[in-house]
């Protein structure tokens, strides 16, 4: 099997870029007004719409830089799985390292969570935030790396492929027997 790139839907991208470049306007706009002077609102609103500009900042120019951007965000191959196209970026995982997949929902979002035999020997890989993001995950009782499946663009052809490599799949109810 040759190499299978699946890409994020450029469309929702940028859609998603111009929600949160939106968003930051009109929080750091906020922000600024209060800082001015020009309208007055108590503290904690004042708090929170910097919070908020601060956060929203990196992540427009993180969707933005990835609507522009033409790299695959999953590929898979005959010896596993590159995870590139996420926070945190994962890289490659051999197949050998995958014992089956998940599918689960968070908020009406579709993923696919990978059960892998070592997580820990993943998620140690990274430090700070990335590190935080990923156990986030296995607290919540899911798996820490996974794949956002409303974003890809060929949704089928991801799952032929997996398939194709005879990666199980389990149900929510086989795991915990």
């Amino acid at each position: 099997m040759q190499k299978k790139e699946f890409f994020d839907s450029r469309a929702r991208m940028i859609g998603f870029s111009i929600l949160t470049i939106t968003l930051t306007l009109v929080f750091g706009g906020i922000t600024l007004a209060m800082l001015f002077g020009s309208i007055t609102l108590e503290f904690p609103i004042f708090i929170l719409s910097l919070i908020l500009t601060i956060v929203l900042i990196p992540v427009s120019i993180v969707l933005l830089k990835k609507a522009t951007t033409n790299e695959p965000s999953v590929v898979i191959s005959t010896e596993g799985i590159m995870i590139n196209g996420y926070i945190p970026k994962i890289g490659f995982i051999p197949w050998e390292d995958i014992d089956g997949c998940i599918p689960y929902q968070i908020n009406k979002q579709a993923m696919l969570g990978f059960i892998l035999f070592d997580e820990d020997k993943y998620v140690n890989k990274f430090t700070g935030m990335n590190k935080k993001l990923l156990e986030a995950n296995k607290s919540m009782g899911y798996p820490a790396i996974n794949v956002s499946i409303n974003n890809l663009k060929d949704k089928e052809g991801f799952f032929e492929a997996l398939a194709e490599q005879n990666i199980g799949f389990y149900l929510e109810d086989e795991r915990q027997a």
